[in-house]
């Protein structure tokens, strides 16, 4: 692993943007893993050990949601450019599974005390009062609400909540080793501390949080080892026949040169395009499955409060990722 891309990611610990970080650089065959800072600063200082699990926010989205969806696509369950009001009747927009899953839906609309309305309130409003815009298919606008819809139509499709769903269809099947939905809390990265206290192995996301074992967006909770797991998979050097066929293809755009492929966004350098996807928490994943190089960065930059300065060097070590896997 690059010394400088160590002693940037590093960076973050040193320049307090979070209190810790786990991290791992795969290159073929090779794993490098580092662990540097705390756990949490407050209301005690506590180091950070290794085997940790990690709030990662919208990481869930890729290694949950996405794959299930990839799983009933393969079935023969669900196409991509099938309205989603075909398997959620109430929801009334004409988004198709791909506008949603590349962020092209143009979904807009404001919910009133959206973190203040209980669950099933939640689901209705984000099903009947976000409208269509002009921008649909031409501009891409993320929103929790798209990968929502994906988990509410495939829980409609396999008649079961979105997140039981993932554990069985995803986490036991492939084996990940920590990665759950319903952490002990010990074990736990904790997330915001405030007047409320320690936020410790209970999703940080409002709308998860209300939503529970209903959301698809957020809610995971996994070490660095699941990523590490999940990324040999992708790589191809771990077989199961419940891992999706899809990731076999080179990374591909779904936008028309938006940016997007299902699920992940696309940073491409020198013409070769890599998965990426972040997590508000301070979590990031970049993956090149052909060239079997990859990035995990797990951290709690949401500790004790939101850190905005750590989204500019998470920038910048993504940048130098690109830059010097492009010289090996």
């Amino acid at each position: 692993m690059n010394p400088n891309l160590i002693k940037k990611i590093n960076s973050i610990v040193t320049d307090k943007l979070a209190p810790g970080v786990s991290y791992a650089y795969l290159n073929g065959g090779e794993v490098t893993r580092h662990l540097v800072g705390d756990r949490q600063w407050l209301p005690q200082r506590e180091p950070l050990t290794p085997g940790l699990l990690y709030d990662v926010a919208s990481l869930t989205k890729v290694m949950g949601t996405l794959t299930v969806f990839l799983q009933a696509m393969a079935a023969g369950q669900v196409q991509l450019e099938e309205r989603i009001q075909e398997f959620v009747p109430e929801f009334t927009q004409p988004t198709t599974f791909r506008q949603a899953l590349t962020h092209t839906s143009a979904l807009e609309g404001y919910i009133t005390n959206r973190d203040q309305l209980p669950a099933p309130a939640l689901k209705h409003a984000l099903l009947t009062q976000l409208q269509t815009t002009a921008e649909v298919d031409r501009q891409v606008v993320y929103r929790d609400v798209n990968l929502l819809l994906v988990g509410w139509a495939l829980e409609n499709i396999y008649h079961q909540a979105i997140q039981p769903l993932i554990t069985e269809k995803v986490l036991r099947p492939l084996a990940l080793p920590n990665a759950t939905f319903a952490p002990d809390s010990k074990l736990a990265v904790p997330t915001t501390f405030d007047q409320n206290g320690l936020r410790q192995g209970v999703v940080h996301d409002p709308k998860s949080a209300i939503l529970g074992e209903h959301s698809g967006a957020a809610g995971l909770f996994a070490s660095l080892d699941d990523f590490i797991v999940f990324t040999q998979y992708l790589f191809g050097q771990r077989q199961n026949a419940s891992f999706p066929r899809w990731y076999q293809q080179a990374p591909r755009d779904y936008t028309a040169g938006l940016g997007r492929s299902l699920g992940w966004d696309l940073r491409t350098y020198h013409n070769t395009p890599w998965f990426y996807h972040t997590g508000f928490t301070g979590t990031f994943w970049l993956v090149q499955p052909q060239a079997q190089q990859a990035l995990i960065v797990l951290s709690n930059r949401v500790h004790p409060q939101v850190n905005r300065e750590f989204l500019a060097r998470r920038n910048e070590i993504v940048q130098m990722t690109l830059e010097s896997a492009s010289m090996m």
